[in-house]
């Protein structure tokens, strides 16, 4: 949870610091929303582009072997790092709060919490 919340306050400080643009550096063009709706779109195309990327039922069985290979392969690797243990409590926290970090770094709901961010006005 803490990871999610710096993750949230830093996205807010990034939008606020896009609202104060200086006067001289805006333009009469509203570029900000121009910019949300080449993101919306292309975030939006993207997303079908993939859904229709997906295998169908007839490669189900081709990709089931390769991802029991790769199934088999993590289990090994799990194996072989279950003897390197990590006994000490801040140790395992630290490893949560970075990987939900950097896992939510540069994630659409990050944009979007910058978005909304330099979209409130004071």
């Amino acid at each position: 949870m803490a990871a999610l919340s710096l993750m949230t306050i830093v996205s807010v400080v990034i939008g606020r610091i896009f609202q104060s643009v200086p006067a001289q550096f805006q333009t009469t063009l509203p570029i900000g929303e121009y910019a949300a709706v080449a993101l919306l779109a292309f975030f939006g195309f993207k997303s079908i582009k993939d859904a229709w990327a997906l295998p169908d039922k007839v490669n189900g069985d081709l990709q089931e072997s390769s991802e029991s290979g790769e199934l088999a392969e993590a289990e090994e690797l799990v194996k072989e790092k279950a003897s390197l243990k990590i006994t000490s409590p801040l140790a395992i926290l630290w490893k949560s709060f970075s990987l939900v970090f950097f896992a939510e770094w540069g994630d659409r709901s990050m944009l979007a919490t910058i978005a909304l961010g330099a979209a409130q006005v004071c």
